[in-house]
């Protein structure tokens, strides 16, 4: 559940930053061109600025020493309207005039009339006397109608691509806020449904403890209770014999027999509480002397398999394991009518795969659990998987056996064994 969490703010955040990034790389770009394009724009305005100043002394007095600055100004001009072509990054060639970036396709005609405009001065200093100045002026005239509509053009672009960015920026920031808001959403069904099955997992260790503590008073009530009983018994009739001063070595002998099997019902309580050997051997050794034990009943062959196991375990993961084992092979000595139980513990990383395969009756049809609540079958199998936060996957079939997998995570103190 948390790997989910992390996944979507992960991606909420990769989300986000990518957006910011690409406004702001975006916004950058823009920027640079657009003040690229309205410099050089300005520039070719200040030349020709310039070149008037030049014009009027070299019209008047055909001085020499004038024209030269004025063609350099003129030239200039020229100049920074090539350069705004390549600032804007457009072909006039590949652009309709009627679009928003047709303002590049009016600088060859702007340009076109700066060129001619140079020509009529080439004119005007080779043939001073015979020279039309009406020409120079409609020349003039032109290029200032072509250039205010460049400008105009120009204009409307950069108003449109400014607007289309802030467009761009604001679906951005939309969509970064729509993306945090179906996180959010996202997040707290998932931990409705953290808190969902946390509850139900205290439930089901609660019933499951409960049983426990059912199966030890009845052990405790069939067995020990009853041999205790019998004791209790057997010291009042000793009591009376002597009083009669009957021999009572027989009553002796009788009540130290029932003093041993109580021990040894005791030892054998103790032993389901927490198995001795278990404690002393550990998991492994205590499964495969289990599986060894009970392929002495030549009843069912057991095979213990546990060559991809390497992590080492709490001490109460150890005794769950342990439990789920015997309740598996119990259940299979009790219900499969199996010849043949295949067990398997291995680990995967951090995860503990519990397997069983049996070749009996299986299940009823539509089965995958006990209905009877009194016996500890796979139910309380699957309630103490539950209880570690794993998962069960259960397939049988009427006479074709049973298959079981059981998976759960070991918690973070817990470590690989070393080798």
């Amino acid at each position: 559940m948390k790997r989910k969490v992390n996944i979507i703010l992960l991606v909420w955040g990769t989300f986000s930053f990518v957006a910011i990034l690409f406004t702001f790389q975006r916004g950058l770009q823009l920027e640079k061109k657009h003040v690229a394009i309205i410099g050089l724009a300005e520039d070719v305005k200040s030349e020709f600025f310039q070149s008037q100043i030049y014009r009027e002394d070299f019209l008047l007095t055909g001085d020499t020493a004038a024209f030269r600055p004025l063609m350099r100004h003129l030239e200039a001009a020229d100049r920074f309207l090539g350069q705004i072509v390549v600032a804007s990054e457009i072909d006039p060639a590949e652009t309709d005039s009627t679009s928003v970036r047709g303002f590049v396709c009016r600088i060859p005609r702007v340009r076109g009339q700066l060129q001619q405009i140079i020509n009529l001065f080439e004119e005007r200093r080779t043939n001073h006397e015979n020279f039309d100045v009406s020409r120079l002026n409609e020349a003039f005239l032109n290029y200032n109608i072509q250039f205010k509509e460049f400008e105009s053009g120009q204009q409307q672009y950069l108003s449109k691509r400014n607007r289309s960015y802030k467009r761009a920026s604001a679906v951005l920031v939309l969509g970064s806020f729509v993306v945090l808001v179906v996180s959010f959403l996202i997040i707290s069904r998932l931990m409705e449904t953290l808190a969902l099955t946390e509850r139900r997992l205290v439930e089901k260790t609660v019933e499951t403890e409960q049983k426990e503590r059912n199966r030890i008073a009845t052990d405790l009530h069939d067995g020990l209770g009853s041999l205790l009983s019998s004791i209790h018994l057997y010291l009042k009739i000793m009591e009376a014999e002597l009083r009669e001063g009957k021999d009572i070595s027989e009553r002796i002998v009788q009540l130290k027999q029932l003093s041993d099997l109580s021990l040894q019902n005791v030892e054998a309580v103790i032993n389901n509480l927490e198995p001795l050997f278990l404690r002393k051997y550990g998991l492994v050794v205590s499964l495969q002397r289990m599986c060894q034990r009970l392929n002495k009943l030549d009843k069912i062959l057991f095979e213990f398999r546990t060559d991809e196991f390497t992590l080492q375990l709490s001490k109460s993961t150890d005794l769950i394991l342990y439990r789920i084992f015997s309740e598996l092979t119990n259940n299979a000595l009790k219900h499969s009518q199996a010849s043949r139980v295949s067990l398997e513990l291995k680990s995967v990383k951090q995860t503990v795969v519990v397997r069983y395969s049996d070749d009996g009756i299986g299940l009823g049809p539509g089965k995958v659990i006990p209905e009877d609540e009194s016996k500890l079958g796979l139910r309380n199998i699957i309630s103490r998987v539950e209880s570690l936060g794993g998962t069960h996957q259960v397939v049988s079939k009427p006479g074709e056996g049973l298959w079981v997998e059981l998976r759960f995570r070991v918690a973070v103190h817990q470590t690989p064994a070393k080798s």
